[in-house]
């Protein structure tokens, strides 16, 4: 089921919330929308759902226009941050509930209903909760049974809006990478909402960055990181670094993009050492360049040759790896 936004734009009193998106998913992709928090990207999903009206512009699934169509008939499923199960049902009423929904000529018996929660249930890998209640589950199988749930109606589009936004880290990467996983099994043309650009590299076949109701570049998470269209995009895609020379326009460079050295090499510029931070498999130094205010913050292997009996207040040698 493809998506074509075309020349959208909404406004909330005074604010502009979206201004002439134009924008096209293929039949089976996963997109995240990325963008700070008033960018549009959730105003965006809204209007694709059918849950809010532009003010001008088109949504049109698989060639139809579907603008005018009630979000009750646009067989969307939707996924938000906070699950909304019912406490009072069961895991397997929850994920039949939909289904039980359906008007008489379309509704399955109950044998199929059992048949298809069921799949659907091992499909999220939590078959064995059936009997539970919501209260009696993590936040982590919460949101996979709310999966589920929006899944049982066999929609054509599926719409996530911050859904693991409400879990803490550890368990949002896992259940990021099962999310990655599972649409390669189902292949279900989706769109999720996210401000966390680890997030949308991680899960998403394209990346939609928006800002300020505009969206300033689409493209595969490699494109978007290696190739940002702007200042904007470059900055809120991963940390980032500016030197400030003798120039125009200061110099700007990831944290890894970084030669360093204990002695002064040709290139290099000094900097005192601010802070020093273990991060795993890599540390982080924070240097004081003289001349701005604002620090440098380089990421290298853990093992690196200049971490060597490294502290606080040395010197310490770097040069911007500039593409």
């Amino acid at each position: 089921m493809s998506i074509e936004v075309r020349h959208v734009s909404k406004r909330f009193n005074s604010f502009q919330a979206l201004d002439n998106i134009d924008l096209d998913i293929q039949s089976g992709e996963l997109v995240a929308l990325l963008g700070p928090s008033g960018c549009g990207k959730t105003t965006l999903l809204r209007i694709i759902a059918g849950l809010e009206t532009p003010d001008q512009g088109s949504i049109v699934f698989h060639g139809e226009d579907v603008s005018g169509t009630d979000v009750r008939d646009r067989n969307v499923g939707f996924v938000f941050q906070h699950y909304a199960l019912f406490r009072h049902m069961s895991v397997f009423d929850n994920v039949a509930f939909g289904l039980r929904m359906k008007p008489k000529a379309e509704r399955p018996n109950e044998a199929r209903i059992a048949e298809k929660v069921h799949e659907l249930l091992n499909m999220v890998q939590l078959d064995w909760l059936a009997d539970r209640y919501p209260e009696q589950l993590s936040g982590g199988q919460r949101q996979r049974i709310a999966l589920a749930r929006a899944l049982a109606v066999e929609p054509k589009v599926l719409l996530l809006d911050e859904p693991f936004g409400a879990l803490d880290a550890k368990v949002r990467k896992e259940l990021r990478r099962w999310l990655a996983r599972l649409h390669e099994d189902i292949n279900l043309t989706s769109v999720f909402v996210t401000h966390d650009q680890e997030e949308a590299m991680e899960v998403a076949d394209r990346i939609v960055v928006m800002n300020k109701g505009v969206i300033e570049q689409i493209g595969s998470p490699g494109e978007v990181y290696e190739n940002p269209a702007s200042d904007f995009v470059y900055h809120f895609l991963g940390d980032s670094n500016r030197l400030h020379l003798e120039q125009d326009h200061p110099v700007l460079f990831r944290p890894h993009e970084v030669s360093l050295s204990r002695g002064e090499l040709e290139g290099h510029h000094a900097a005192e050492v601010r802070d020093i931070r273990p991060l795993g498999a890599t540390t982080r130094v924070t240097l004081k360049v003289a001349g701005q205010e604002e620090p440098v913050e380089v990421e290298v292997a853990r093992d690196h040759d200049a971490l060597a009996g490294l502290a606080k207040g040395q010197a310490l040698f770097f040069r911007p790896k500039v593409r």
